[in-house]
């Protein structure tokens, strides 16, 4: 233990370097668990992030303490996701462990966050009871879940939730073909790159990852993984061998996935306009609607819903749900079904019951508001 704090104590002497010119950085995958506490002090470990050029870091911990501890220290700096290890030991544990959920249930109704997550969950533990209850507490309480999973587990969550906004943790350490195709299928899903190297063999960007980064730069995500206490000496070393290989790629690129991605998604996520992946757009008068439908696209005679965000004039989540409904123009008459609507998080809502019963062009019909005031919205497709 003595060398340890040694040895930081020399990392945090070193001067800072120069970053006028250097990418920020949004790290997606901080750890401050229980032994990284007691080898060193919060104030040091944002010391260690401010260093690195760390505009934010989204932080989970063993337990939730070391999170609390950081976001004290550094409010502006720390952004907050519940992980379900009250220690390191339950990481295997966790998923058959019912009394896991009223700690996350306590801690929800205390603090704010962003995410639950990282956990690790592969394949059928997606269907354990554990696992359910937290998806849905992800639903109701509109927080990603930072998943570290394989592709099966993945895909289990949005079969069981396909509502869900999934940060894939280490990008499931799965080869870029399969990242790929995960991508293309799931567009609730999105990618952080902590731990992996295999994109810059050699401090160069290998050509399957540049691809993908070229053609979903919106969906990635860099971080460091502080797993252990000896990963907080690596924070900067990490931070500048990204933005080697960052600086190989188009600088808007660049920037997407060293920060603005992570910042877009994830900053002040309770106080701003809830994100909605593939998600279309309406608005009038500074309101903004935004939705999708779930299957994206719904055949005549298949059931489906439709995921709704409202945001006011003043940007922050509605606190009244619109009234969402399907017609057609040209025959003037709806469905046969009366949509049920429900409230998963503030300005975030799901419309259920909805069914196309013949071919033709069909519109959706949003009312904000009360009269006289009332204000619609229509957003027309069309059924092959």
């Amino acid at each position: 233990m003595q060398s340890r704090l040694l040895c930081l104590a020399a990392l945090l002497l070193v001067a800072p370097a120069t970053q006028a010119e250097e990418l920020p950085i949004f790290d997606a995958h901080i750890h401050y668990s229980h032994d990284a506490w007691e080898m060193l002090p919060a104030a040091e470990a944002v010391a260690v992030l401010r260093r690195a050029g760390v505009k934010r870091a989204l932080v989970s911990s063993s337990s939730d303490e070391g999170t609390q501890r950081l976001l004290a220290a550094a409010p502006d700096l720390i952004v907050p996701e519940l992980r379900p290890y009250r220690s390191r030991g339950e990481i295997g544990s966790w998923v058959r462990d019912e009394t896991v959920i009223p700690y996350l249930e306590e801690r929800l109704a205390r603090h704010r966050y962003v995410a639950i997550g990282e956990f690790h969950a592969y394949g059928a533990d997606v269907e354990l009871p554990v696992m359910r209850r937290v998806i849905e507490l992800a639903l109701q309480h509109g927080l990603f879940l930072h998943a570290h999973s394989d592709a099966d587990a993945i895909s289990r969550i949005f079969a069981q939730a396909p509502a869900s906004r999934v940060l894939w943790a280490h990008s499931g350490f799965a080869p870029p073909a399969k990242v790929r195709e995960m991508l293309e299928r799931h567009s609730g899903l999105w990618a952080d790159l902590a731990f992996r190297t295999d994109h810059a063999p050699g401090g160069r960007l290998d050509p399957d990852w540049r691809a993908l980064f070229l053609d979903f730069p919106d969906r990635f995500m860099v971080g460091t993984d502080t797993f252990t206490p000896e990963r907080w000496y690596y924070v900067e070393e990490h931070a500048r061998s990204a933005r080697a290989w960052l600086a190989e790629l188009p600088r808007e690129v660049a920037e997407k996935i060293a920060w603005r991605n992570g910042e877009r998604l994830f900053t002040a996520a309770n106080d701003a306009c809830p994100d909605i992946a593939g998600a279309k757009r309406l608005a009038t008068d500074g309101q903004v609607l935004k939705f999708r439908t779930l299957p994206a696209s719904p055949g005549v005679g298949q059931p489906f819903a439709v995921e709704l965000a409202l945001c006011g004039a003043d940007g922050r989540p509605a606190a009244t749900p619109p009234r969402v409904d399907a017609w057609m123009p040209d025959h003037r008459h709806g469905m046969n079904l009366k949509p049920q609507l429900r409230t998963l998080a503030p300005g975030r809502f799901m419309a259920e019951g909805f069914l196309f019963h013949m071919p033709g062009l069909w519109e959706f019909r949003f009312e904000i508001g009360a009269p006289p005031d009332r204000v619609t919205l229509t957003s027309p497709r069309m059924l092959d």
